[in-house]
Protein backbone atom coordinates (compact mmCIF):
# COMPACT_ATOMS: atom_id res chain seq x y z
CA UNK A 1 0.00 0.00 0.00
CA UNK A 2 1.38 3.34 -0.64
CA UNK A 3 2.22 5.32 2.06
CA UNK A 4 0.89 8.74 2.34
CA UNK A 5 3.73 11.47 4.01
CA UNK A 6 2.87 14.12 5.88
CA UNK A 7 4.48 17.38 5.10
CA UNK A 8 3.09 21.02 7.37
CA UNK A 9 -0.64 21.24 7.71
CA UNK A 10 -1.98 19.14 4.59
CA UNK A 11 -0.92 15.53 3.75
CA UNK A 12 1.21 14.56 0.73
CA UNK A 13 0.38 11.85 -2.07
CA UNK A 14 2.74 8.80 -2.65
CA UNK A 15 5.35 9.90 -4.98
CA UNK A 16 4.45 9.14 -8.46
CA UNK A 17 5.91 5.82 -10.10
CA UNK A 18 8.05 5.43 -13.49
CA UNK A 19 5.91 6.67 -16.87
CA UNK A 20 2.93 8.24 -14.59
CA UNK A 21 2.23 12.01 -15.09
CA UNK A 22 2.33 14.58 -12.71
CA UNK A 23 -0.27 16.91 -14.31
CA UNK A 24 -3.83 16.07 -13.31
CA UNK A 25 -6.53 16.33 -15.70
CA UNK A 26 -9.32 17.16 -13.81
CA UNK A 27 -8.31 19.94 -11.69
CA UNK A 28 -6.99 21.37 -14.66
CA UNK A 29 -10.11 20.67 -16.91
CA UNK A 30 -12.23 21.71 -13.91
CA UNK A 31 -10.19 25.24 -13.71
CA UNK A 32 -10.78 25.31 -17.55
CA UNK A 33 -13.94 25.22 -17.46
CA UNK A 34 -14.08 27.54 -15.00
CA UNK A 35 -12.33 30.12 -16.83
CA UNK A 36 -14.04 29.98 -20.01
CA UNK A 37 -17.35 30.14 -18.07
CA UNK A 38 -15.89 33.48 -16.60
CA UNK A 39 -14.86 34.82 -19.66
CA UNK A 40 -18.57 34.40 -21.24
CA UNK A 41 -20.12 36.12 -18.50
CA UNK A 42 -17.64 38.77 -18.23
CA UNK A 43 -17.93 39.37 -21.90
CA UNK A 44 -21.36 39.44 -21.81
CA UNK A 45 -21.30 41.85 -19.05
CA UNK A 46 -19.19 44.16 -20.93
CA UNK A 47 -21.23 43.96 -23.91
CA UNK A 48 -24.28 44.87 -22.16
CA UNK A 49 -23.01 47.61 -20.27
CA UNK A 50 -22.38 48.97 -23.74
CA UNK A 51 -18.66 48.31 -24.97
CA UNK A 52 -20.47 46.60 -27.83
CA UNK A 53 -23.35 49.45 -28.80
CA UNK A 54 -21.43 52.73 -28.90
CA UNK A 55 -19.97 53.78 -32.55
CA UNK A 56 -16.89 52.51 -33.56
CA UNK A 57 -16.00 55.70 -35.63
CA UNK A 58 -15.79 59.29 -34.95
CA UNK A 59 -17.46 62.75 -36.19
CA UNK A 60 -14.28 62.71 -38.49
CA UNK A 61 -13.93 59.30 -39.45
CA UNK A 62 -11.65 57.95 -36.92
CA UNK A 63 -12.19 55.41 -34.55
CA UNK A 64 -13.67 55.96 -31.03
CA UNK A 65 -12.65 55.44 -27.86
CA UNK A 66 -15.31 52.97 -27.21
CA UNK A 67 -13.46 50.80 -29.39
CA UNK A 68 -9.89 51.09 -27.26
CA UNK A 69 -12.04 50.15 -24.24
CA UNK A 70 -13.84 47.25 -25.66
CA UNK A 71 -10.46 45.89 -26.18
CA UNK A 72 -8.89 46.75 -23.00
CA UNK A 73 -12.02 45.10 -21.29
CA UNK A 74 -10.68 42.07 -23.40
CA UNK A 75 -7.18 42.04 -21.57
CA UNK A 76 -8.85 42.18 -18.45
CA UNK A 77 -11.05 39.70 -18.52
CA UNK A 78 -7.86 37.32 -19.73
CA UNK A 79 -6.23 37.84 -16.82
CA UNK A 80 -9.46 37.44 -14.39
CA UNK A 81 -10.67 34.28 -15.82
CA UNK A 82 -7.19 32.70 -15.85
CA UNK A 83 -6.29 33.76 -13.01
CA UNK A 84 -9.41 32.34 -11.09
CA UNK A 85 -8.43 29.02 -13.37
CA UNK A 86 -5.19 28.84 -12.37
CA UNK A 87 -5.99 29.01 -8.83
CA UNK A 88 -8.53 26.32 -8.84
CA UNK A 89 -6.26 24.31 -10.56
CA UNK A 90 -3.56 24.78 -8.58
CA UNK A 91 -5.30 24.32 -5.23
CA UNK A 92 -6.74 21.02 -6.49
CA UNK A 93 -3.77 19.40 -7.66
CA UNK A 94 -2.37 16.49 -5.14
CA UNK A 95 1.11 17.39 -4.12
CA UNK A 96 3.50 14.15 -5.03
CA UNK A 97 6.03 13.24 -1.43
CA UNK A 98 9.22 13.14 -4.32
CA UNK A 99 9.91 16.75 -5.14
CA UNK A 100 10.98 19.86 -3.19
CA UNK A 101 9.34 23.18 -2.54
CA UNK A 102 10.46 24.24 -5.73
CA UNK A 103 9.45 21.49 -7.84
CA UNK A 104 6.14 21.52 -6.28
CA UNK A 105 5.43 25.64 -7.00
CA UNK A 106 6.51 23.89 -10.43
CA UNK A 107 4.14 21.83 -10.89
CA UNK A 108 1.52 23.74 -9.46
CA UNK A 109 2.69 26.60 -11.63
CA UNK A 110 2.30 24.00 -15.37
CA UNK A 111 -1.03 23.35 -13.88
CA UNK A 112 -1.76 26.36 -14.24
CA UNK A 113 -0.66 27.39 -17.55
CA UNK A 114 -2.55 23.54 -18.78
CA UNK A 115 -5.52 25.57 -17.88
CA UNK A 116 -5.01 28.94 -19.50
CA UNK A 117 -4.22 26.74 -22.94
CA UNK A 118 -7.40 24.94 -22.16
CA UNK A 119 -9.07 28.32 -21.51
CA UNK A 120 -7.50 30.18 -25.11
CA UNK A 121 -8.26 27.23 -26.99
CA UNK A 122 -11.97 27.37 -25.90
CA UNK A 123 -12.37 31.16 -25.98
CA UNK A 124 -10.58 31.86 -29.17
CA UNK A 125 -13.49 31.29 -31.78
CA UNK A 126 -15.51 33.57 -29.33
CA UNK A 127 -12.90 36.55 -29.94
CA UNK A 128 -12.59 35.80 -33.17
CA UNK A 129 -16.44 36.44 -33.26
CA UNK A 130 -16.11 39.82 -31.40
CA UNK A 131 -13.42 40.98 -33.83
CA UNK A 132 -15.33 40.18 -36.50
CA UNK A 133 -18.55 41.49 -35.35
CA UNK A 134 -16.06 44.73 -34.76
CA UNK A 135 -15.12 44.77 -38.24
CA UNK A 136 -18.41 44.48 -39.57
CA UNK A 137 -19.69 47.43 -37.23
CA UNK A 138 -17.39 49.86 -38.96
CA UNK A 139 -18.62 48.72 -42.23
CA UNK A 140 -22.16 49.55 -41.55
CA UNK A 141 -21.38 52.63 -39.75
CA UNK A 142 -19.25 54.14 -42.49
CA UNK A 143 -22.60 55.71 -43.78
CA UNK A 144 -21.03 58.26 -47.44
CA UNK A 145 -17.60 57.06 -46.44
CA UNK A 146 -15.31 55.97 -49.65
CA UNK A 147 -14.07 52.60 -49.67
CA UNK A 148 -10.74 53.43 -48.65
CA UNK A 149 -11.49 54.85 -45.44
CA UNK A 150 -13.88 51.76 -44.35
CA UNK A 151 -11.09 49.83 -45.33
CA UNK A 152 -8.60 51.53 -43.02
CA UNK A 153 -10.99 51.83 -40.19
CA UNK A 154 -11.90 47.88 -40.57
CA UNK A 155 -8.12 47.55 -40.86
CA UNK A 156 -7.56 49.59 -37.46
CA UNK A 157 -10.37 47.32 -35.60
CA UNK A 158 -8.86 43.95 -36.31
CA UNK A 159 -5.34 45.40 -35.68
CA UNK A 160 -6.31 46.64 -32.22
CA UNK A 161 -8.49 43.84 -31.21
CA UNK A 162 -6.02 41.44 -32.47
CA UNK A 163 -3.39 43.10 -29.60
CA UNK A 164 -5.77 42.97 -27.02
CA UNK A 165 -6.38 39.08 -27.60
CA UNK A 166 -2.69 38.69 -27.68
CA UNK A 167 -1.83 40.96 -24.85
CA UNK A 168 -4.64 39.38 -22.89
CA UNK A 169 -3.31 35.90 -23.68
CA UNK A 170 0.27 36.52 -22.54
CA UNK A 171 -0.78 38.45 -19.59
CA UNK A 172 -3.56 35.41 -18.49
CA UNK A 173 -0.45 32.97 -18.90
CA UNK A 174 1.53 35.04 -15.87
CA UNK A 175 -1.46 35.43 -14.39
CA UNK A 176 -2.50 31.46 -14.53
CA UNK A 177 0.79 30.44 -13.20
CA UNK A 178 1.01 33.28 -10.17
CA UNK A 179 -2.63 31.81 -9.21
CA UNK A 180 -2.11 28.47 -9.57
CA UNK A 181 1.16 28.71 -7.22
CA UNK A 182 -0.87 31.00 -4.99
CA UNK A 183 -3.05 28.06 -4.82
CA UNK A 184 -0.86 25.27 -3.97
CA UNK A 185 0.70 27.60 -1.53
CA UNK A 186 -2.45 27.98 0.14
CA UNK A 187 -3.16 24.12 -0.31
CA UNK A 188 0.39 23.52 1.93
CA UNK A 189 -0.62 26.00 4.42
CA UNK A 190 -4.03 24.88 5.03
CA UNK A 191 -5.53 28.39 4.50
CA UNK A 192 -9.25 28.24 4.62
CA UNK A 193 -10.91 29.60 1.36
CA UNK A 194 -12.86 31.89 3.12
CA UNK A 195 -9.85 33.74 3.81
CA UNK A 196 -9.10 34.65 0.71
CA UNK A 197 -12.92 35.91 -0.26
CA UNK A 198 -13.91 39.46 0.47
CA UNK A 199 -15.12 40.02 3.22
CA UNK A 200 -18.32 41.64 2.40
CA UNK A 201 -18.80 38.35 0.25
CA UNK A 202 -17.76 35.87 2.97
CA UNK A 203 -20.93 33.86 4.80
CA UNK A 204 -22.29 35.29 7.67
Amino acid sequence: MAETILTGNVPVGPANGAGSSYLEWGGIFGGGVIACAISVVFLQFGSSAGLGLGSPTLAHGGASWNVLVAGLWVVVVAIASSAAGGYVAGRMRTRSGDGNESESEFRDGIHGIAVWALATLGAAFFLAMIAGNGAANVVNAADGGDSETTIRLSANIKAIFSFATAAGSALGAAAAWFAATTGGEHRDQGIAFHQIVPVLLRKR
